[in-house]
């Protein structure tokens, strides 16, 4: 039996940046946010984008076809290569609704997040199991959520 198309559904892949993004990765993550807002309003797309040592790791959530259509469109961006699908599975309940698109990168003082992934402290998210990767990108939404909220106060 078919899912309606209205399910929510999330899917979590990796991918490795490409050389050209790792060149000038601030520039090429605003360019992907840019286009990934517009393109996620426009069919009911929310997400969290992560950069890592090299890495990208991202969920999208939203009607399955939305889902699978964004991540056809990520596939064949040049900015991403050694693309993998984690995880893609119908969803009870959005996580990261706050965003059509969010990006973060991980920086030095957020070692002690990929020091708990990987105690070699070599993040691979190829080798991540689904919940540890909708777990670490929980974990960074929640950074980014008071983040945005510590600066409202300031």
């Amino acid at each position: 039996m078919a899912r309606p198309a209205h399910t929510l559904y999330r899917l979590i892949y990796h991918s490795r940046q490409t050389p050209t993004v790792v060149a000038d990765l601030d520039f090429n993550v605003r360019a992907v946010i840019r286009a990934a807002i517009r393109n996620n309003r426009a069919f009911g797309v929310t997400g969290l984008l992560i950069t890592v040592q090299g890495y990208f790791l991202q969920v999208l959530e939203g009607p399955e076809a939305a889902v699978r259509g964004a991540y056809k469109r990520i596939s064949s961006d040049p900015r991403h290569s050694h693309i993998g699908i984690i995880s893609s599975e119908p969803a009870e309940a959005r996580l990261f609704r706050d965003w059509n698109m969010c990006a973060r990168a991980l920086a030095p003082s957020d070692e002690a997040i990929l020091d708990v992934l990987d105690a070699k402290g070599v993040f691979n998210p190829a080798k991540l199991r689904p919940q540890v990767a909708l777990g670490l990108l929980i974990t960074v939404a929640d950074i980014q959520r008071r983040t945005a909220l510590t600066a409202l106060m300031d």
